[in-house]
């Protein structure tokens, strides 16, 4: 079984719609969960999957989720004839596995033997499922990966603080407790601040574009 292992790089795909993918080489800044489902436009079952991954794409599209559908079709021609007809019913990365690597590296190690068939890749590269895409452990893991790619793509999980939009002259009316507030909680020092208009000047030049979080 491929459960508990890592993604084997998969360069020879044949994006048919959506954006290309970068399928199993792990590093970078971006952590997002890959779902890679096997199918064929003359499989019955596998048009049976197609709603209910669109439903699935749609739902953890702000997860850092990309559900790629990748065809074992040969007919590269029919296969985009099919995917263009199915419009926006089928919302999702659409790809033809053109070399075979999704069958030698993916399919063959997890020893399946028909399709549809869906792979979780989580945000670590690791594959932590393999098996039906109606089954309802796959959605399972999905979620799972889902959760724990949102927590390690957080840059910071604190509140953040609304930036200040005050010009200098409203911050000059209001009381000096009032802005050493804003600086402090924003974790910034008052202690080179001597006149109240030193405090509103710091406040305009370092809390109107930059977003601090709640200490």
């Amino acid at each position: 079984m491929v459960v508990g292992t890592k993604c084997p790089a998969l360069r020879g795909l044949t994006f048919i719609k959506g954006d290309p993918i970068a399928i199993g080489q792990a590093g970078g800044d971006v952590k997002r969960v890959i779902v890679v489902e096997v199918w064929a436009t003359w499989c019955g079952p596998c048009r049976q999957t197609i709603p209910h991954l669109t439903e699935l794409q749609h739902k953890y599209k702000d997860k850092h989720v990309y559900i790629v559908g990748v065809s074992t079709d040969q007919n590269a021609q029919a296969a985009k004839k099919f995917v263009e007809g199915m419009g926006q019913q089928m919302d999702y990365t659409v790809a033809i596995d053109s070399s075979g690597e999704v069958q030698e590296g993916l399919m063959m190690p997890a020893q399946a033997r028909g399709i549809p068939h869906a792979f979780v890749i989580d945000s670590t590269n690791t594959i932590t499922y393999s098996g039906h895409p109606m089954e309802p452990g796959f959605e399972t893991a999905l979620r799972t990966a889902a959760a724990a790619a949102s927590d390690r793509a957080a840059p910071d999980s604190r509140e953040p603080l609304p930036l200040i939009t005050a010009s200098l002259d409203e911050l000059l009316g209001m009381p000096v407790k009032a802005l050493k507030e804003m600086l402090t909680e924003r974790g910034l020092s008052t202690a080179d601040c001597v006149e109240k208009s030193d405090l509103a000047k710091k406040i305009v030049a370092q809390c109107s574009s930059v977003t601090y979080y709640r200490h």
